[in-house]
């Protein structure tokens, strides 16, 4: 598990997020094409339910694709809830050596999506799940 920094630029997301949702976030974290939201447990019906624009809405302030994730304390389950926008097939959870491997298989026609240009959001995922939980590496099953 890492140490967060956040930014004047991410605590600006935020502020947009909650405004456009009205849900607090636990983590907020970017690249060059996404932002990544992780809300709490049971968050995603709210934020829907009080504006199911919500997503548009932020994409137009913020430029940026939008992902939204549920945290979990289980990591099969928080793995689901990142990948889940790109029809999660299955998730094989590995331990060998004292390192945990995360392999995610995702809809066909998603892989390209969720792996990002040049690798990019499939970093971003790691990068989130790797803030509550010790992972070696997330992978996507080609």
């Amino acid at each position: 598990m890492k140490d967060t920094i956040i930014d004047n630029k991410i605590l600006g997301y935020m502020q947009i997020f909650q405004k456009v949702t009205r849900v607090d976030v636990k983590e907020c974290l970017e690249n060059e094409d996404m932002i990544l939201f992780i809300v709490r447990e049971h968050a995603m019906a709210e934020i829907f339910k009080n504006n199911p624009d919500c997503v548009s809405s932020i994409r137009e302030k913020t430029n940026k694709h939008i992902l939204i994730a549920e945290t979990s304390k289980d990591l099969l389950n928080y793995v689901r809830n990142i990948f889940f926008r790109f029809g999660v097939r299955e998730i094989n959870i590995s331990w060998k050596d004292g390192q945990t491997n995360i392999q995610v298989g995702v809809e066909a026609m998603e892989i390209g999506k969720a792996i990002g240009k040049e690798g990019r959001n499939v970093k971003l995922f790691k990068e989130a799940v790797s803030r509550s939980f010790n992972i070696h590496s997330l992978v996507i099953k080609q």
